[in-house]
């Protein structure tokens, strides 16, 4: 690293050491691919209850780029001919049921990549942990209030991508996260990639926190995985923005 190098990447050590008092972060861990060259730093701890300092090997939820991944298996789909963007979710889910039934016939994989379906986009609700997670999970759905028109704005949708991950699963005869560990994961060499905490627990992983208290519980159900689900390290997200 250059003398110039060095210096900006102190700085935005100090700037991210400031934030974080600001704020009330506990722990932060950066990841910078510049000229071919991966750059990791941790700040702060894991858990305030419990402290253990950040690497660039802490486990993080990465919260909602998770939906990347839904949106990337889902083109590869595409590419392989089994999925056609444009085409109604009933033509992969023939009893997808939402409160207003011209939506239902009508709203498109796209719509559901592309926040634009309309309803309620904030339905976290526990469907249990089994292989039918999703597919329970589509039958609350269809009692979202219809917020906006179909395809008439944009409007942040959390379970537009659990359907999304419900669809996949019927695509390929799969279980979602299956999908994702053999189509993205693994080409990808993200060797510590998970979604289920039982797995997660067996590294150092960092929790969530509300200010300075950890917030309980901070895992997502297997229904929100598709919004959310994801929890992996810097240098395996870096090798992801790579892709």
């Amino acid at each position: 690293m250059s003398k110039k190098s060095k210096k900006k990447w102190r700085q935005l050590g100090e700037l991210i050491t400031q934030s974080m008092q600001e704020k009330e972060i506990p722990g932060v861990a950066l990841g910078i691919w510049h000229k071919g060259k991966a750059r990791t730093a941790g700040f702060g701890v894991t858990n305030v209850d419990h402290p253990h300092d950040v690497t660039d090997t802490t486990l993080y939820q990465i919260g909602s780029i998770t939906k990347t991944f839904v949106a990337l298996a889902i083109v590869q789909l595409v590419e392989a001919g089994k999925l056609d963007l444009n085409l109604p979710v009933r033509t992969y889910l023939p009893d997808f049921q939402t409160q207003a039934p011209e939506v239902a016939a009508n709203v498109t994989v796209r719509h559901l990549l592309t926040h634009t379906a309309g309803w309620d986009g904030d339905l976290f609700h526990d469907t249990g942990s089994g292989e039918d997670a999703l597919t329970r999970y589509a039958k609350v759905l269809a009692e979202q209030p219809q917020i906006l028109p179909l395809a008439t704005a944009v409007s942040y949708n959390n379970a537009s991508f659990s359907i999304a991950g419900h669809l996949i699963e019927q695509v390929t005869g799969q279980p979602f996260e299956t999908v994702i560990k053999e189509r993205i994961f693994q080409p990808l060499g993200m060797k510590d990639a998970y979604f289920d905490a039982r797995d997660v627990i067996t590294h150092r992983f960092a929790v969530g926190h509300n200010g300075g208290k950890v917030a309980r519980p901070w895992y997502l159900t297997r229904s929100a995985y598709p919004a959310g689900g994801i929890c992996c390290h810097v240098n395996d997200l870096l090798r992801y923005g790579r892709f």
